[in-house]
């Protein structure tokens, strides 16, 4: 049963690896976008930001612990059902394509910013930060938001060349396809649980360092 689970899957990364290749090449050219668009920043939005992120960082540090994480994780978690149900349907289009690599872009793109802007303010101690409040949870997002968007976009194709390939059993496919998708929020649901739960903790300890600068 593994051997087989095995064998489906790098059938299925060989038949995909083209669509993962450019989904990837996006998200990065997101994540490079939002890095630069830092350097952009103009001075008086950059402060403002900055007067944000102290208050941010005090709220953490002097926080008792009774944040409302429930009513937290329930937000988190509506936004990535939100998220892999718009990629899941704009698949049954042909011209969602175009639409599911702009929210791939965009995930880059925060994450690029975030990551770079506090790189760029804190050095050391943004990159810890970063590390401790963007990294955990987008360890399991990211790949399942790139997953579903190759699931999506191979999807959308094949509905493109099913008249050239009259044995294709659409009902099936999209079952095939939702599954899948379904799959990719469950593990969207498991990084919210981290982001709400757990990523609070690392960015707790790392947030009285910045505060001290």
């Amino acid at each position: 049963m593994v051997g087989n689970f095995r064998q489906n899957m790098n059938e299925y990364f060989r038949a995909n690896i083209v669509a993962y290749f450019f989904m990837i090449l996006i998200f990065v050219i997101g994540v490079a976008v939002g890095a630069l668009a830092v350097k952009a920043l103009p001075e008086d939005q950059k402060l403002e930001l900055i007067g944000y992120l102290k208050v941010f960082f005090q709220g953490l540090v002097q926080s008792p612990g009774v944040v409302d994480t429930p009513a937290l994780f329930s937000t988190v978690a509506l936004s990535s059902v939100k998220t892999i149900g718009l990629i899941w349907l704009l698949g049954f289009t042909v011209v969602g394509i175009p639409f599911v690599l702009f929210i791939i872009f965009t995930r880059g793109f925060v994450i690029g910013f975030t990551v770079g802007f506090l790189i760029n303010e804190y050095i050391m101690k943004g990159l810890a930060f970063a590390l401790a409040s963007v990294l955990p949870h987008n360890f399991f997002a990211v790949p399942a938001l790139l997953a579903a968007g190759v699931a999506a976009t191979s999807f959308s194709m094949m509905l493109v060349r099913r008249k050239q390939r009259a044995k294709v059993n659409i009902l099936y496919e999209s079952v095939g396809y939702t599954v899948f998708c379904l799959l990719m929020l469950a593990l969207m649901l498991a990084a919210a649980v981290i982001e709400v739960y757990i990523s609070p903790v690392f960015m707790k300890l790392v947030a009285g360092l910045l505060l001290k600068q």
